[in-house]
């Protein structure tokens, strides 16, 4: 177990170097500071659908006379391998998976002032969509759903981190082209709102990221698989890196390190 282990761990980092480039790099470029009031300043708080629970799809198996098809949850989900990387930088670090299978973006907007009560995170992570584009729901529904839970963040003193909506792979042309929109608004919306964008779609836009291959896989075109969520949890690795906010004392070295540019006096 604890070599499967390490070996998900170093696959988690190789892949994560790959994709360095689709997050914006992995410098801090936080705020000067930031009032986290009650909330843990090292919490992150996951909030999603299914594959933030790190859902792989569905599993085929064979007991005794019956087929049977199950649900297949992976351990090495993208929050469980965020968690890893981020104690590299700091023990404290913790991340919380509240994910839900299936949940549409007004169910996650009516849960997330009890998780942002319950869990009192530094950090939360919304990534939702997916179910909304699948049921043909307007993108502009979608990412107003998606705004307000910012707000909710914002008021409850927690850094709110926003993620396009996963690539959709299954023979689905009106949900993808939902998807498609719905991430041109929310890229607007991080700047709008001025808060960190994990570019998910762009980063994760490769089929082989997602279903389990066959015998025991059915190709779910939908879920990523363990190399998917590995590359997942580096985007927001570099997300969460680039919000973590400057101490100001850091900052005002920097400053004064830094060679005058001045006219010398005579």
């Amino acid at each position: 177990m604890r070599r499967a282990a390490r070996a998900r761990w170093a696959l988690a980092f190789v892949l994560g170097s790959v994709v360095a480039g689709c997050g914006g790099g992995s410098s801090t470029t936080g705020p000067a500071s930031f009032n986290f009031a009650q909330n843990d300043p090292h919490g992150v708080t996951a909030f999603g659908d299914s594959i933030t629970v790190g859902e792989l799809g569905e599993q085929r198996r064979v007991l005794g006379q019956r087929r049977l098809v199950l649900g297949l949850v992976t351990t090495s989900n993208y929050p469980a391998l965020l968690q890893g990387m981020l104690q590299g930088l700091d023990p404290a670090w913790h991340v919380s998976n509240r994910g839900v299978g299936g949940e549409l973006t007004r169910d996650g907007l009516a849960r997330l002032p009890g998780v942002l009560a319950a869990d009192r995170p530094g950090y939360l992570l919304i990534m939702e969509g997916t179910n909304d584009a699948d049921r043909g729901t307007d993108p502009g529904t979608i990412v107003g759903n998606l705004d307000s839970m910012i707000g909710l963040a914002k008021v409850n003193n927690t850094l709110p981190i926003i993620g396009t909506i996963p690539p959709n792979f299954r023979n689905d042309p009106g949900a993808q082209a939902i998807v498609a929109q719905a991430n041109t608004q929310i890229r607007a919306l991080a700047q709008t709102r001025k808060i960190t964008l994990a570019e998910i779609f762009n980063g994760m836009n490769d089929r082989s990221l997602f279903g389990t291959p066959p015998p025991l896989g059915t190709e779910d075109p939908l879920h990523p698989n363990d190399r998917g969520y590995a590359v997942m949890a580096h985007i927001w690795f570099d997300a969460i890196q680039k919000t973590i906010p400057v101490p100001v004392s850091a900052s005002e070295a920097s400053r004064s390190s830094s060679p005058s540019r001045g006219v010398p006096r005579r």
